[in-house]
């Protein structure tokens, strides 16, 4: 049986603004020996899967400076200290990013994206019938263009590699797994 490491010290490390790094000195419950791990502390984070009557996914292209290229993604963004809740983070960040409003809203997953190295914690929802009541209001340090994608057209796009944003890519497979497991909960548009 796998037992959890006992913390024997945690260090903060350097504090880069959106993340800190720490580092672990844990004891193996196996060996009894210590090793240093490294933890990278980010904030939680919210991604909108945004479906329109017409059922089209609101996507965005974004450059991502990472990989420093373009990725086809979902919108969402950090939950900040601010926000009240996660859903009230994602709705804030489906309004500003695309000028859409989520009308029904629902947590469809929490997911653990890097547990080896990141403490964070990725919710995503899904947002029906959302329709647009704004322009986008972007941040000075983001290049964001909203993207409109028929939904059936999804699945092709992940196959072929168009969308390959990690977490898009999750969350939009698992949208497609349970849509096909319980149709009428995950009808499109409705």
């Amino acid at each position: 049986m796998i037992n959890p490491w006992p913390i024997i010290e945690s260090t903060k490390g350097p504090d880069m603004g959106l993340f800190c790094i720490r580092i672990n000195r844990c004891r193996s419950p196996r060996t009894g020996q210590e090793h240093n791990f490294y933890v990278i502390d980010l904030p939680n984070w919210v991604q909108i899967i945004p479906i329109t009557p017409d059922d089209q996914i609101v996507m965005i292209r974004q450059y991502r400076h990472g990989c420093a290229r373009i990725f086809l993604e979902l919108p969402g963004g950090l939950i900040d200290k601010a926000d009240l809740s996660p859903e009230k983070t994602a709705r804030r960040e489906l309004l500003e990013e695309t000028g859409y409003s989520a009308g029904d809203l629902s947590l469809l997953t929490r997911i653990y994206p890097q547990p080896a190295v990141l403490n964070n914690v990725g919710l995503t929802y899904l947002a029906r019938g959302v329709k647009r009541i704004a322009e986008p209001s972007i941040d000075l340090a983001e290049d964001i263009e909203v993207y409109l994608v028929e939904l059936q057209r999804i699945p092709e796009m992940i196959r072929s590699g168009e969308i390959n944003h990690g977490q898009t890519v999750m969350a939009l497979s698992l949208y497609f797994l349970l849509a096909t497991e319980n149709p009428l909960r995950f009808k499109a548009g409705g």
